[in-house]
């Protein structure tokens, strides 16, 4: 008998890093109810970290957990993080530690770009919210801070199963950027992917002094405000821009910038939402 397996895209919790793998499918046949815990060993997904995923009777990434290699530890259950008041002067680190590498990228992009964010999570967890929006928001310039913080939407975990929820919710909140306590997002509104967050994230954590990552970061996304605001002067002296005339022009005056199509679509999403709608027109393909 040739043996199926279901293609998972799985994401490490501690770098970000994305690979497809197969899994299986004779994992899920016995398995009637709960959840699936698999170890990903270092170098199936990234070079350095290992961590666990885990998935639900019908193949569907529920949760992530990361692995200290100094640590040995077997993880018997999901456990939804504890978000307490030490947040408040994490580091990038830890607070990436806390929620995840991607998720950190999700909600900073759905905090600068003004898309409504929710953590979905049972009735039984315990997150601070107010600790998480306060690290996020110091890193948004104060003229695109917004009113859209992250917010809770509990379940019953012993009615709903966990996918019929996240469907469920999906279902009801297509605009917005979901996530879940586990360190895995649960859906992207927005069509981009996190490039530009991921990058100005990486570029945070080369920094030395951990203490020092976070304003970096925000001196990063305030980096890219700056590189709109550049665009939007080049905008308004047209009728219209090709994205390679407009690419040319701004390598010619972000020298200390990364100019390419990914970030002129970043750009462009950022001053259709946050600006203009009229404006971000001007940029043809």
């Amino acid at each position: 008998m040739v043996e199926r397996f279901k293609q998972l895209e799985l994401s490490c919790p501690s770098c970000g890093a994305v690979k497809t793998v197969n899994i299986p499918e004779s994992f899920f046949y016995d398995k009637k109810f709960g959840h699936i815990k698999i170890q990903v060993p270092q170098g199936a997904v990234c070079e350095d970290h290992v961590f666990v995923v885990f998935i639900d009777v019908k193949g569907r990434i529920i949760g992530y957990e990361a692995i200290d290699l100094s640590i040995s530890a077997t993880i018997e259950e999901i456990k939804e993080e504890i978000i307490d008041d030490s947040i408040k002067t994490m580091t990038l680190i830890n607070f990436i530690k806390t929620l995840g590498f991607n998720c950190v990228a999700g909600l900073i992009h759905a905090r600068l770009f003004n898309h409504p964010s929710y953590m979905i999570m049972s009735n039984g967890a315990k997150v601070n919210l107010d600790k998480i929006n306060n690290v996020v928001d110091e890193l948004i310039p104060e003229m695109y801070k917004n009113n859209r913080p992250l917010k809770i939407i509990e379940f019953d975990d012993e009615i709903y199963p966990i996918g019929y929820f996240y469907s469920l919710v999906q279902n009801q909140r297509k605009n917005a950027f979901l996530m879940n306590p586990r360190k895995h997002i649960i859906q992207i509104p927005w069509k981009l992917d996190l490039q530009l967050e991921k990058s100005i994230i990486n570029s945070a954590l080369e920094k030395e002094d951990q203490s020092e990552q976070l304003k970096f970061l925000a001196y990063y996304i305030a980096k890219f405000i700056e590189d709109v605001e550049f665009t939007i002067s080049i905008l308004e002296g047209v009728k219209k821009i090709s994205k390679k005339e407009l690419i040319k022009q701004l390598k010619v005056k972000l020298l200390t910038s990364t100019v390419t199509k990914n970030r002129v679509n970043e750009i462009k999403d950022f001053i259709n939402r946050r600006i203009s709608a009229t404006i971000a027109k001007k940029i043809q393909s």
